[in-house]
C-alpha cells in the first residue's frame, strides 16, 4: 500500500502539467449577406488593409494573412477593389463577444480543472469589401494560457484564410503552446 501512495503525487503533478498542454483548438467562421455569392478568389487581387488605429501588431497579422493568401496563389494588389480589413485582438477568455440582437459571436471559455493560469482569447478577423457588394467577414481565434498572440497568428491567418475561400467555419486542432 504505501508503494500506491508514493504514486499519488506523481499523477497529481502529471494531471496538473497536463491542464496546460496542447492541442490548440482553433476556431473559425464566416458571415457575409450572401454565401454563394461575393467572395474572394485567387484570380482577382486584393489590397490588404489595416484595421483604424493599429499598431505594430496589426503589421505581422498582415503580413501573416498575406502568407497564408499567397500560399493560395492568391494575388495582392494595392490598389485593388477589393480590399481586406485585417483585424487582431486579445481579450480575457472568461469573456464573451454578443451581437446587438444577442447572437453570441464568440463564446465565453471556462477555466480547465487545475489550471494555474487564466486563459487569453486570441482573434483575428478578415473582412472583405468590394464595390456595390456588402462586407462579408471571416475569423479565426484561440484561447490560450501560455501562448502568445505574436506565435499565434500564422495558425490564424491560415485558418481565417481558409474561412474566406470556403465560406464556413470550423475547429481545427494543431500542436503549440497552450
Amino acid at each position: 500500500m504505501p508503494r500506491a501512495l508514493c504514486l499519488v503525487p506523481l499523477m497529481l503533478c502529471g494531471l496538473a502539467l497536463s491542464a496546460c498542454a496542447g492541442p490548440v483548438a482553433t476556431r473559425s467562421g464566416f458571415a457575409g449577406a450572401d454565401r454563394t455569392g461575393f467572395g474572394i478568389n485567387a484570380a482577382d487581387g486584393v489590397a490588404i488593409v489595416a484595421a483604424p488605429g493599429s499598431g505594430e501588431l496589426s503589421t505581422a497579422a498582415r503580413a501573416a494573412v498575406a502568407a497564408a493568401l499567397s500560399k493560395r496563389g492568391q494575388a495582392i494588389a494595392a490598389d485593388s477593389p477589393l480590399r481586406l480589413t485585417v483585424s487582431v485582438s486579445e481579450r480575457s477568455a472568461d469573456m464573451a463577444i454578443v451581437s446587438d440582437d444577442g447572437a453570441t459571436l464568440s463564446p465565453a471559455k471556462r477555466q480547465r480543472l487545475l489550471q494555474n493560469c487564466t486563459d487569453r482569447t486570441q482573434r483575428l478577423l478578415l473582412v472583405l469589401e468590394g464595390k456595390d457588394q456588402p462586407p462579408v467577414r471571416a475569423w479565426a481565434e484561440e484561447s490560450h494560457c501560455h501562448g502568445t498572440l505574436d506565435a499565434s497568428l500564422p495558425a490564424l491567418a491560415d485558418q481565417a484564410v481558409d474561412a474566406l475561400y470556403r465560406k464556413e467555419g470550423g475547429i481545427t486542432l494543431r500542436s503549440g503552446q497552450d
